[in-house]
């Protein structure tokens, strides 16, 4: 199944179709006929810089029939005149779909790791003992190992993202594209962070964040996160996925135990799917976590 994001079908589709629409109606109309028959070899190009071949294609047969029909309008019994401007808009439309097929070719195109996660740029990532296969981060055993019991760190905030739709995206379309969404979840949040603080693979398809922070200041950190998986979709083998997470976060105090903040923070985490996908929702600080209570 082919996935078009929203910029791509407008900038690649529509907006050239409407210009080709608007040409062939200048045309017709007999303002300066020819120059709209040259001009419509340029409308796949712009397509081509937006789309990919299959759209570019569409925009490129629509631009040479319209030619072809204007041409016979314009020069009626003299049609052979026009054939070398027919013949232009043929190879303007050719050069632009091997160029969108050129330019696909070329982009990144992660697919689901076997024995290694594989990068977007085709690159595998180095697995060692406690890391989890699909995304390269640290597995939950590795990181209970590391952050369980008492917080004896200072201030750090829990939080949990949550794959929306990606049950359903693994009995639509397989597991290989539930991979690479998650794959690409864990690469953004990783990125988000600094190298401190830890990100781990958690449950199905979860993935855990412990940020070293106030809670009252990394509100814009964990917007951030959600906001960089949210509006921005993934690229795959089969187009974009503009699939969402929604996260939530609590407050792990100095010395409070990590299995209740991560409770605290999965309970927010649903209930920011029963809020609708795409949400973020942080836990309430509990006055017994106020830095001011002794």
């Amino acid at each position: 199944m082919l996935v078009i994001s929203r910029r791509e079908l407008l900038l690649g589709l529509v907006l050239p179709l409407a210009v080709v629409a608007l040409l062939v109606a200048l045309g017709f109309s007999g303002r300066q006929p020819i120059a709209c028959i040259a001009f419509l070899a340029a409308v796949p190009m712009f397509a081509a810089m937006f789309s990919r071949p299959l759209l570019t294609g569409i925009v490129a047969l629509v631009a040479v029939l319209s030619a072809m029909v204007m041409s016979a309008s314009a020069f009626g019994l003299h049609f052979s005149d026009a054939i070398p401007i027919i013949v232009g808009v043929i190879i303007g439309a050719s050069a632009a779909v091997l160029s969108s097929q050129s330019k696909s070719a070329g982009r990144p195109q992660p697919s689901r790791p076997q024995s290694r996660p594989t990068a977007p740029d085709g690159s595998t990532v180095a697995t060692v003992p406690g890391s989890d296969v699909v995304t390269g981060l640290p597995d939950k055993a590795a990181a209970l190992a590391e952050l369980s019991g008492p917080n004896g760190a200072g201030p750090r905030v829990v939080m949990v993202i949550g794959c929306d739709g990606m049950g359903a995206l693994n009995e639509e379309r397989g597991r290989d594209l539930g991979d690479v969404f998650l794959f690409a979840v864990a690469g953004r949040t990783r990125w988000a962070l600094p190298d401190d603080d830890m990100v781990a693979r958690w449950d199905g398809d979860e993935i855990l964040a412990v940020i070293t922070a106030d809670p009252a200041a990394v509100g814009p950190t964990l917007q951030l996160i959600t906001d960089k998986v949210n509006h921005n979709p993934i690229r795959t083998d089969a187009g974009l996925i503009p699939l969402t997470i929604s996260a939530g976060a609590a407050p792990w105090p100095t010395g409070a135990d990590f299995a209740e903040a991560v409770d605290r923070a999965r309970r927010a985490m649903h209930a920011a799917k029963g809020q609708g996908r795409g949400q973020l929702v942080m836990a309430e600080v509990r006055e017994a976590e106020s830095p001011d209570v002794a």
